[in-house]
């Protein structure tokens, strides 16, 4: 069957779809200062991880939180403690590809956590009264909004009956047991 130019046309249908996305990833050196003057580090984890996001202009800009942990000894490591500390980040997301022509009033933000915050290491400073902390994250984010999508479409310049015939499949295929 040959489909002429005369035989296309085009629908639009408006739907929510993806019109920008991007993604960052970070790693970032928080300063913890325990009670007591530690003399080893015994562990560190990060937990609590908390964010929210908004579109500004062609980024997006994440808030967010969540708890640092540090286990460490001290008094010559004869007692043990963690020092624990809650810090916020501000992430910038560049995006990709966004579509102008999203309507501005139904855009909605998504984060995704790639790589949820994780503590790289921990290392008491020079003086040895801090702890240095670095952590790395990566955070993915969509822009969803209300766009419009053009679809071609043709008009079939003769069915046949038989197109229209249902046949079932079951009797094509033979079961062997």
């Amino acid at each position: 069957m040959v489909i002429s130019n005369k035989d296309l046309s085009y629908r639009e249908i408006v739907a929510h779809a993806v019109c920008g996305r991007g993604s960052k990833y970070s790693q970032t050196t928080y300063t913890i200062r325990p009670a007591n003057r530690p003399s080893t580090i015994g562990g560190c984890w990060v937990m609590n991880h908390t964010y929210d996001a908004e579109l500004v202009g062609d980024y997006v800009e994440v808030h967010g939180r969540f708890d640092i942990n540090v286990w460490y000894s001290y008094n010559d490591n004869s007692e043990t403690a963690v020092a624990k500390d809650t810090v916020s980040y501000v992430e910038q997301i560049a995006l990709r590809d966004l579509d102008a022509a999203c309507d501005r009033e139904s855009r909605t933000v998504e984060v995704r956590v790639v790589q949820a915050p994780n503590c790289l290491d921990a290392t008491i400073t020079g003086n040895g009264s801090e702890i240095l902390v670095r952590v790395e994250k990566e955070l993915g984010v969509e822009v969803i909004g209300r766009t419009k999508l053009c679809v071609v479409t043709c008009e079939l310049a003769e069915k046949k009956e038989e197109d229209f015939e249902e046949e079932s499949l079951l009797d094509e295929v033979e079961i062997e047991d």
